[in-house]
């Protein structure tokens, strides 16, 4: 075991267990020992039986990654030994790019677990998540190139955060908590953020619930009492195929609300609404087919403006067609993607979707603007970059989108453009100069072609 981690292990136990507490080490590692008992513990080193641990009666159990060996099981038996026990204890993240790099490189990874399937344990044996930490080991080179190492660590972290932590230490304790929501497949949830303007969520609300995509769940999130809510909601509630859900009191950030949102969402599908959008009938169930008979993790509806035939990241940053409700997530596809906005962030809209459009391809459907929305969202380009200068995001492309040929430049055209920016007539003058030059080419063309006709004849 590490330094780094008995040295954690040691500075947890310290902050949530106290002093002079009778601690049961399931592993003889007498490093660990040692830091227990300077802490003043009564420590029992690996319990040969759970009838010894029993005996012991401990108020805290620190384990490793043996402790999660057979997983549900293994923790339900010794909640029944040490029922009053803390539990703290390390394990290897399934999810590290450190262990994904080297499975990839053709190592066998050393035993691992997902933190997702750790706190399914844990509920299922009666504990309660306290404290999380994450342990980042000295980095071991693969014997990968540097670069392409580096790229690829990236590319897994944006995927899933979590990635970039190689271990995980939780104090769990015995108690009950809400499981989260069980995900529905073919439900589309609808997160629609509010504030205090009633007549701006009532249009929206009516928007929602006349779309004809179903089964659907609308989950509004505001800044309304829940009485006014309920009030506004009365034309949403009954209708065929929506469920309804309420939360007023909300904070005044329109992002937190969104999180907040996201995070009671039930549905396959998402689509985040701000008060004050209108939807097109067809909004939510074109995007929605779009992306079933598709291979896609997010399908884009067309913004107001003509952006080409390509999906360009850079011309949609500067048109502002970035707002939340202009496309649905598939949150399947997606995979450990974190489905959250930086809150309290004016470009925190514009980040969501460039971290989206860097490592999903969208599925867009051109065929006419079906959100009507009266928000201005900041996104320009430059400005991101800045603000993502300290994290820049690697993007996933395809060749002919590397190789392809570029047009070519017309340099006339953009002179003219730019004339035209700082002072109209002097780009007129220059517009008018310029088809001047090309009328007198085009006549010298002709009458050398004409000259060497009347030589051949």
């Amino acid at each position: 075991m590490s330094a780094q981690v008995v040295g954690d292990l040691r500075t947890l136990v310290t902050r949530r267990a106290g002093t002079k507490k009778k601690v049961a080490l399931l592993a003889a590692d007498e490093a660990v020992k040692v830091a227990l008992e300077q802490n003043g513990c009564t420590v029992l080193v690996d319990p040969a039986s759970l009838d010894e641990l029993t005996s012991f009666s401990p108020d805290v159990v620190v384990g490793f990654d043996g402790l999660l060996a057979e997983g549900a099981a293994g923790l339900q038996a010794l909640a029944r030994a040490a029922p009053t026990a803390d539990l703290v204890f390390s394990f290897a993240n399934a999810s590290a790019a450190s262990t994904l790099i080297r499975a990839l490189l053709g190592t066998t990874p050393a035993p691992a677990s997902s933190e997702r399937d750790v706190r399914a344990w844990l509920r299922s044996a009666g504990f309660v998540v306290k404290s999380r930490d994450v342990v980042v080991t000295p980095h071991v080179p693969s014997g990968l190139s540097a670069d392409t190492e580096a790229a690829l660590r990236q590319l897994l972290e944006q995927l899933n955060p979590d990635a970039g932590a190689d271990r995980l230490l939780f104090v769990a304790r015995r108690g009950v908590e809400a499981s989260p929501p069980e995900r529905e497949p073919g439900l589309t949830s609808v997160v629609l953020s509010a504030g205090d303007d009633a007549a701006a969520l009532e249009g929206t609300l009516r928007s929602v619930a006349g779309q004809l995509c179903k089964p659907l769940e609308l989950i509004v999130v505001s800044s309304l009492s829940e009485l006014r809510l309920d009030e506004l909601a009365k034309s949403a509630k009954g209708r065929a195929g929506l469920s309804l859900v309420l939360v007023g009191d909300a904070p005044a950030d329109a992002l937190e609300r969104t999180n907040f949102g996201l995070s009671r969402a039930r549905g396959q599908y998402v689509c985040c609404l701000e008060a004050g959008e209108l939807l097109d009938r067809s909004h939510l169930s074109n995007l929605v087919k779009r992306l079933q008979d598709g291979t896609e993790a997010w399908a884009l509806s067309a913004p107001p403006v003509d952006l080409g035939p390509r999906f360009e990241l850079k011309r949609w940053l500067e048109a502002g067609a970035v707002q939340r409700g202009r496309y649905v997530l598939d949150r399947e596809r997606l995979g450990a993607f974190p489905l959250q906005f930086a809150e309290g962030v004016e470009l925190g809209e514009a980040m969501f979707f460039t971290r989206l459009a860097a490592l999903f391809a969208p599925s867009w459907v051109r065929d006419f603007c079906t959100l009507d929305s009266p928000r201005t969202v900041a996104s320009a380009p430059a400005a991101l970059l800045q603000a993502m200068a300290a994290r820049p995001l690697r993007t996933l492309g395809t060749l002919d989108e590397t190789l392809r040929d570029e047009p070519p430049v017309q340099l006339g055209a953009i002179i003219e453009d730019r004339l035209t920016a700082q002072n109209e007539t002097a780009g007129r003058l220059f517009g008018q100069a310029r088809e001047l030059v090309a009328r007198v080419k085009s006549a010298a063309v002709k009458a050398r072609q004409d000259a060497k006709d009347e030589l051949e004849r």
